[in-house]
């Protein structure tokens, strides 16, 4: 039997409104992500790889509904949410949660973890006070790994990896079925940042959550991700399961992405050939026609210039948008 998935994002565009300076300024819109389509099933994770630019973290912040939708769908748990509101929205994000990038940011200094974590409760009705809330609030400490007395402190005692572990709890209160987590071990130092991933694969397999990952550590991603989705200037250019992403890519994008990552052993390092696009990245606000990564690939034909590539299954469940690579 075939599970539903737990999201599923079709044809999705976000604009934004630039404007230029002077007295009389002129609007214009920037098309920062355009038809990006995938699926999420329940207890998933999807990693959502791209440079800084790459549209990763805006499509993560639609499908919370932070930002709106200029086209497509975003379905979840079964239902339309694209252009959902009001108290519907409110009750809807109870379901979906966030874990931020910098924990040293996204917590209240001047609340103590207790009120941190007992806040969704409060806000969505499930408990009257923190106080009411503090044998919840502790189990949720307890789960994340973090000391007995951490409710009774403030976010400055601790290191940030300990943070994480705050903000994790913190969208762990609702039960969510689905966790964004945009970068949330990349302002970590290396030695915590596996410990943190670990904690969201237990958390994954006790609690049944879907993440999406927003990364660009390949290594991390490999490591936490059942599928992989590769972004460029704000299109994805390649989805397929991890193994398949890392071992058989396919677009000229994602094999120049993955030659930077270095491996363990000194030999195959030493034997590895680097490949690097030549030119810059694409300025989004003026995409090139055709495939956006045309201008710095070494396979582009007329073809590639004139026509955008649509993300086509080239082999099993491996997507690629690219007109000159097939399998």
């Amino acid at each position: 039997m075939t599970v539903a998935p737990v999201l599923s994002v079709s044809g999705l565009a976000i604009d934004y409104e630039l404007s230029s300076g002077g007295l009389f300024r002129k609007r214009r819109s920037v098309n920062a992500v355009s038809d990006v389509s995938f699926d999420l099933a329940p207890g998933e994770t999807l990693g959502l790889v791209g440079e800084s630019g790459s549209g990763k973290t805006t499509v993560g912040r639609a499908v919370l509904r932070r930002i709106p939708a200029a086209q497509g769908r975003i379905v979840f748990g079964g239902e339309d949410i694209t252009h959902l509101g009001g108290e519907p929205l409110r009750r809807l994000r109870a379901r979906m949660q966030i874990v931020l990038q910098d924990p040293y940011t996204s917590l209240n200094p001047r609340m103590k973890v207790s009120s941190i974590v007992a806040e969704p409760l409060i806000v969505h009705g499930l408990a009257a006070s923190a106080e009411e809330a503090r044998a919840a609030v502790a189990e949720l400490l307890e789960r994340v790994g973090l000391p007995g007395d951490a409710a009774d402190r403030y976010p400055h005692s601790f290191s940030g990896g300990q943070r994480q572990r705050i903000g994790i709890a913190r969208a762990l209160a609702l039960k969510p079925a689905l966790i964004v987590a945009d970068e949330p071990v990349s302002a970590l130092d290396v030695s915590v940042r596996a410990q943190v991933v670990n904690l969201m694969q237990d958390l994954q397999r006790d609690l049944g959550i879907s993440y999406l990952f927003i990364a660009h550590d390949l290594a991390i991603v490999r490591h936490i991700s059942h599928r992989v989705a590769i972004m460029y200037a704000g299109r994805i250019v390649e989805i397929a399961p991890r193994d398949a992403i890392y071992q058989r890519p396919i677009h000229p994008y994602t094999e120049a992405l993955l030659s930077a990552v270095p491996v363990a052993n000194p030999k195959l390092q030493r034997a590895r050939r680097r490949i690097v696009p030549p030119g810059e990245s694409v300025d989004i606000a003026s995409p090139p026609t055709g495939c956006r990564f045309h201008p710095r690939c070494p396979l582009a034909t007329d073809r590639c210039r004139e026509e955008a590539p649509q993300l086509l299954r080239k082999t099993g469940d491996h997507f690629a948008a690219c007109w000159n690579r097939h399998a």
